[in-house]
């Protein structure tokens, strides 16, 4: 991982009705899940706001769902644009 990206880190698995999280060290190389959240509209946002405030993660990671065939399909897409959208909320690096 980037030296810039050294420190705790919250993943998201994006998903139409919930978002899995996960927080990590990638130092200790341990890691464990948190709580799900509602994946629509802004109580999205809502719930990862606190998250961001209580772990104060270095960076965000989204998972990108693609077809077994390594192309991109519409939850590509739609993983893409959470990415985007978690970047410009949150001012924090997304990968």
């Amino acid at each position: 991982m980037p030296e810039a990206h050294r420190g705790t880190i919250l993943a998201f698995d994006f998903g139409l009705r919930r978002i899995g999280v996960g927080v990590g060290e990638p130092e200790t190389g341990t890691a464990h899940p948190l709580p799900g959240i509602p994946a629509s509209g802004d109580p999205r946002f809502t719930a990862i706001g606190p998250l961001v405030a209580q772990w104060r993660p270095a960076a965000l990671v989204v998972g990108l769902p693609l077809a077994e065939s390594g192309a991109a399909h519409d939850m590509t897409r739609r993983a893409e644009r959470f990415a985007r959208q978690l970047h410009g909320r949150f001012r924090l690096p997304v990968e």
